[in-house]
Formats: C-alpha cells, structure tokens, sequence
C-alpha cells in the first residue's frame, strides 16, 4: 500500500476527516441542550452525514480514489459515530445496546481489516451496506436529536441493530475470501466469528 503526502489535501479526504472534527462542536451542543443549540446540532449532523456521501461520489468523480482514502472513510465514520452516540448516552440517555453492537462490529472489521492489509496490502473498501448502516444509525441519532422517540424511532432503531450485524458479515465475507480462501479455514472462521458475535448478542440483549 502507497500513501502519497499530497493525498491527505484531496478533496475527499478532508471530507472524511471532518467527520473527526465536527464532532467538537456536535459534543458542546449536545452538552448543553438548549433549543438554539438543538438547532446548531441537526445541522451540523445533517453536514457530517453528507460528508459520508459526498467524498465516495468525489473520489470516484474527481479520480481520487486511493488507498489512504479507502482506509479514511470507514475509520471517520466509525470514530464519529461512535463519540456522538457515547455523548448522547452520556447526556440524553441514548440506548446503549446500538453503541456497544456497533463497537463491537467496528472493532472486529477493524481486527479483520489489518490482517487482510496485512497479507494483501489492500485496504477493503465500505460497501454499500456499510453505508446503509450508517445512513440507519445516522437517521436514528437524528430522530432521536429531535426527541422524535415514539414508534418510527423504534422501528429505525431495530433496523439499525439488523443492519449493523448484516453490514459486519458483509465485511467479514470480504475478510474470509482474502485470508482463509479454503477449507477447513474459512469453516473454522466462520464458527469462531458467528459463536462470537451470538455471545455478544447475549451479553448485550439478555444478560
């Protein structure tokens, strides 16, 4: 893998690390609590998300597509989404169990991820249901920014904790052709992955 200094300045790579940065000013808004600050705070998230649109559309359309931004876009997101989501436990009472499911399945692509650079020297790049994921979990902060809490967010809600564990087998699939192409091997990462991610699911949901 080859990173060139001079690609951190595209345009699709400062898109994805305002993601990090935005999340200064959505922490002091959502800290405070006011209506004004609400206001300030839909915004700015509204921003961070096309961000997460905008620099797959860039780079492709601008021709920037590289391996640093390959490796930016999905590591801003997950930082994002998951300082916001630990603030918004942390002042509005946000449910717990999305945050820690995501960070489970954030910590196991990123596991996944660098054994496949590893070995390959090729980061994988987020899918589209990586992106529908986000979208999901991003809609869900939104509603619930809105204190729109009701049945729809709860509906949001499930469908986020659905596509967090379809999205993470998606990448999983991905790590399985490049590390373990052959049996036993991939059989063997597949039951260490799946009885994992059950005992996740029990600590999470019902213990």
């Amino acid at each position: 893998m080859r990173i060139r200094h001079q690609e951190f300045f595209y345009i699709a790579n400062l898109l994805s690390i305002s993601r990090v940065i935005l999340v200064l000013p959505v922490g002091y808004f959502i800290k405070i609590n006011t209506p004004s600050g609400n206001i300030w705070l839909i915004g700015l998230t509204l921003v961070a998300i096309a961000t997460d649109f905008l620099d797959g559309y860039l780079s492709r359309r601008l021709n920037q597509v590289t391996d640093l931004g390959k490796i930016l876009d999905p590591i801003a997101d997950k930082i994002a989404m998951a300082a916001v989501m630990i603030l918004l436990i942390y002042y509005r009472g946000f449910p717990y169990q999305v945050v820690l499911l995501l960070l489970y399945r954030d910590v196991m692509i990123l596991l996944v991820g660098a054994f496949t650079l590893s070995k390959t020297e090729s980061p994988v790049m987020a899918n589209f249901l990586g992106k529908l994921n986000t979208t999901l979990v991003s809609f869900a902060i939104v509603l619930y920014m809105l204190n729109f809490t009701g049945e729809f967010f709860r509906i949001i809600l499930y469908l986020s904790y659905v596509s967090i564990i379809v999205s993470g087998a998606s990448y999983f699939t991905v790590g399985e052709q490049l590390l373990f192409p052959r049996p036993p091997g991939k059989y063997f990462f597949r039951l260490g992955i799946a009885a994992l991610t059950l005992a996740v699911l029990y600590l999470i949901f019902l213990s």
